[in-house]
């Protein structure tokens, strides 16, 4: 089960009793291990939450057993090289777990669900892609999520050089090397094909002399080459890091390209089918009626509003009553994570944007929609 499969699975756990112990870590900050912060910050924490649990006195104790949990396997049971954990916790029981190469902000909540907008983030921002160095004898396949070398595969073929002889033999034997080449070139799209099956990359550079390149694509299978955005002529003899940082500058430029096509799509929607929604009340009303098919939500959404217990409608603003069917029995909730669960739970695609111009253009959210929206 991938990433996003798991986190889709949390958006649909509800418990009373116990509830969810939801915690995010940042366990190293570059070389420095950040155990001790991360301790201290779960005891202050807990002492936040019991402070607001007085009267509840079993929901206290799945609470503390939680959090001893969670304390000891960040003091004990942690690798040396993972960045963020992420816990979700009922009492003593882990019901998942996730440890990544990319940090999060230090985070604890108690809730009847899991607390998921992080990893929810994280999944889009940061899912994987590949690098494919290749040249007429060999081939290396790094994956890349965050920016961090996450694995690489080498491929290696013995294809013997040209020979300087005249006539059909050197006809027959050069045809012989043209032969190990293309079967090389389609080892290493068979291999990326599979690679691509199993991680899902979300977009490929293809590094390398030209003519590999191109006969590389032509091996491809559609799914795969629909993928790549990229590549260029690369010394065989230059440096791997420098290799993976211009492979990542093609990366943000398709981004930034993916993300201008979704928010020009969107204008084109509203003004022509009413197949689109921007501003966040709008997009809100759409989504909590399950009448979304994709959200544009800023990055760095954090805004306070409410959540209809009984119909389930979310408002940007908070409020002491349902404006759709006026019931009181209403919850102040964080508008990011609020988002996420619903968006989850109905299929939503969800874009987290970084794009500079959205707010201006767009009102700061938007969506895209199944049915048209209505006038």
């Amino acid at each position: 089960m991938d990433i996003k499969q798991r986190i889709q699975k949390l958006a649909t756990i509800e418990s009373q009793y116990p509830h969810i112990l939801s915690i995010y870590l940042r366990c190293r900050e570059g070389g420095h291990d950040r155990r001790k912060e991360n301790l201290i910050f779960l005891k202050n924490r807990a002492a936040e939450l019991e402070s607001v649990m007085t009267g509840d006195a079993r929901g206290l104790a799945f609470l503390r057993e939680g959090l001893e949990h969670a304390t000891l396997i960040r003091d004990q049971d942690i690798k040396p090289g993972v960045i963020g954990l992420a816990l979700f916790l009922k009492g003593k029981e882990v019901i998942e777990r996730f440890e990544t190469a990319v940090p999060f902000e230090d985070q604890a909540a108690y809730r009847r669900f899991p607390w998921i907008s992080q990893l929810a983030f994280m999944a889009e921002e940061f899912e994987p892609y590949a690098v494919v160095q290749i040249d007429s004898r060999s081939a290396k396949i790094f994956e890349l999520a965050a920016g961090e070398l996450v694995d690489s595969s080498d491929i290696h073929n013995e294809v013997h050089k040209r020979i300087h002889r005249g006539g059909w033999s050197q006809m027959r034997f050069q045809r012989h090397i043209e032969e190990q080449k293309l079967a090389h070139t389609q080892e290493v799209a068979d291999m990326l094909a599979q690679l691509v099956a199993k991680h899902r990359y979300k977009r490929i550079v293809v590094a390398g002399p030209e003519k590999s390149r191109a006969q590389l694509m032509q091996c491809m299978t559609s799914d795969v080459k629909r993928r790549v955005v990229g590549g260029e002529r690369v010394d065989a003899r230059i440096k791997e890091h420098e290799l993976l940082q211009s492979a990542l500058d093609y990366f943000k430029k398709a981004e930034d390209e993916e993300e201008t096509q979704k928010m020009e799509r969107i204008i084109r929607e509203i003004h022509s089918t009413t197949m689109g929604v921007t501003g966040l009340e709008d997009t809100l009303r759409y989504l909590a009626r399950g009448q979304a098919y994709e959200v544009l939500l800023p990055h760095d959404l954090n805004h306070p509003g409410t959540q209809c217990d009984d119909c389930g409608a979310l408002f940007r603003d908070e409020t002491k009553v349902c404006f759709a069917c006026e019931s009181r029995n209403v919850t102040n909730v964080d508008l990011k994570e609020a988002v996420t669960r619903i968006a989850l739970k109905y299929g939503t695609r969800l874009e987290f944007v970084k794009n500079h111009k959205f707010r201006e253009r767009l009102g700061g959210a938007a969506a895209l929609l199944r049915s048209p929206r209505v006038v």
